[in-house]
């Protein structure tokens, strides 16, 4: 936690001169964002592990970066016994407006069927590496989520509801065989802060992304056990100490309890 604060607070130093802009999504409270419920175990299925607590998005220039801190940084590859690899990362999804489904605080029956439909997918090189890599920027032009996105399921061989729960309908990766999901030919790359954040970093001046007003954002686990959603206005970004009081609301100073599968 030591290194991510300071991390923190050199990109802060760095945001502050560079005309930046940024917000946060917590993922944390009364008002996190849940997804599709059915399998009634709330916000996060499964142990501690799986938790996110909330995540950053800035535009420096022509440089998007989303900051995802999570305790399951580092620990790709768990419960591999539920699917062949383990559990791994799942790639982000964004788009220039969020429209969940429900007007509950939770949206406990929003899922990729009936809430946003994403614009754009971060493809990981390898969703296993505990150590980050690169992902490619595909634009997703399907009329549906299903049409470019595999889903949860995909990704899981245990009998739902039987051998183990997971929060099902839920994107979770780029469909880069769909003729509908377009490689752009940009690259980035991520990185892993074990027990604490992955970052994602790309240029994106030949994107429509240089421009959006407002960015939304979906990442989970492949099997989604915790899900985060939701939108930041790109505002100018605050002074330091307003957006480093921010970034620790992102990291979630409190631990739920939560049930195991």
């Amino acid at each position: 936690m030591k290194n991510l604060i300071k991390t923190m607070l050199a990109a802060i130093a760095l945001l502050n001169g560079a005309g930046a802009y940024a917000g946060v999504i917590s993922d944390t409270g009364t008002g996190a964002y849940w997804g599709g419920d059915s399998h009634g175990y709330g916000d996060v299925i499964g142990d501690s592990t799986y938790y996110i607590h909330g995540a950053t998005i800035t535009r420096a220039g022509d440089v998007l970066t989303i900051g995802i801190t999570t305790n399951f940084a580092g620990h790709a590859g768990i419960d591999a016994a539920l699917t062949s690899g383990g559990i791994g990362y799942g790639d982000v999804f964004l788009a220039p407006a969020w429209t969940p489904y429900g007007s509950d605080a939770n949206h406990i029956s929003d899922n990729a069927s009936n809430g946003t439909r994403w614009s754009y997918g971060f493809s990981l090189d390898n969703r296993y590496s505990n150590t980050g890599g690169s992902f490619k920027l595909y634009q997703l032009n399907g009329p549906t989520n299903s049409a470019d996105i595999r889903m949860s399921e995909s990704f899981m061989s245990c009998g739902l509801g039987s051998a183990c729960y997971y929060r099902d309908g839920q994107a979770t990766a780029v469909d880069t065989g769909s003729g509908s999901a377009v490689d752009t030919g940009v690259v980035g790359t991520w990185t892993v802060t074990p027990d604490e954040a992955l970052e994602f970093k790309i240029a994106v001046s030949s994107t429509d992304l240089l421009n959006y007003s407002s960015i939304a954002m979906h990442w989970g686990e492949t099997c989604q056990n915790d899900v985060i959603e939701g939108q930041v206005n790109m505002v100018p970004a605050p002074g330091p100490l307003s957006l480093m009081a921010l970034g620790l609301v992102a990291l979630g100073a409190t631990r739920r309890r939560v049930r195991r599968s």
